[in-house]
């Protein structure tokens, strides 16, 4: 009876392993961990092209009241 429950224990022991293995994904393998209050850390915006900036403004012109 001993050694059935430990293979079982084993068992989901590994299975506990692989899922927590396999929870860490590529995009949250490099995010920030430690915050500094006040100062963004995260990567640069890229700039809006001039069409891109057209479209914004004309998109928020149809938001006036």
């Amino acid at each position: 009876m001993f050694i059935i429950t430990r293979k079982i224990f084993i068992l989901f022991s590994l299975i506990g392993l692989s899922f927590g293995l396999m929870a860490c994904t590529e995009e949250e393998r490099d995010r920030v961990l430690r915050y500094e209050k006040g100062t963004y850390l995260g990567k640069a915006d890229q700039q809006l092209s001039q069409d891109q900036l057209r479209q914004l403004m004309l998109r928020s012109n149809g938001q006036r009241t």
